[in-house]
């Protein structure tokens, strides 16, 4: 059946915390259920732009989206993280698309951060055109670095 990206509900910011915190970066972040479910939550009262990905109705993934997150004028995905169950099923391709899609009309780059030990998103984003453009130690937490990951978009279309 196909994957279908639509709006999450605040009653679903618990299972898109359960899939963050047994991802990668949740682990290695030491992220809780209780203060990620917490943080979704309040991003939705925010209005906040987050969007879930669902298989046979059922949410296999999330990304939560800052329309104008990177320098307070471009599209930023703070977070994107799929079920370790449909990894390689092209759904976190489909919340990048849709993540682009959302945003596009606001500037004219795309960013995010990938961690050093995160070495398969660092595949699947340069796969997808996104380029790193410099690095930031110990910034989420010691000891760990991220790139700053960007995707140009075509002059044509600025």
């Amino acid at each position: 059946m196909a994957i279908v990206i639509g709006e999450m509900k605040e009653n679903e910011a618990t299972i898109c915390a359960f899939i963050a915190c047994n991802s990668l970066i949740g682990v290695r972040y030491n992220h809780t259920l209780e203060v990620l479910s917490s943080r979704l939550t309040d991003a939705l009262k925010n209005n906040e732009l987050l969007i879930v990905a669902k298989k046979d109705e059922v949410i296999v993934g999330f990304a939560w989206i800052s329309p104008k997150g990177a320098f307070s004028s471009a599209p930023y995905l703070r977070l994107i993280a799929v079920d370790e169950l449909v990894r390689g099923q092209k759904v976190g391709s489909l919340l990048l698309e849709a993540f682009e899609n959302l945003t596009y009309h606001i500037g004219r780059d795309f960013f995010l951060l990938v961690s050093d030990f995160n070495e398969d998103a660092l595949r699947f984003y340069k796969r997808h055109g996104y380029e790193n453009r410099g690095v930031l130690p110990d910034f989420a937490r010691p000891g760990i670095t991220e790139y700053i990951m960007v995707k140009k978009r075509k002059a044509d279309d600025i």
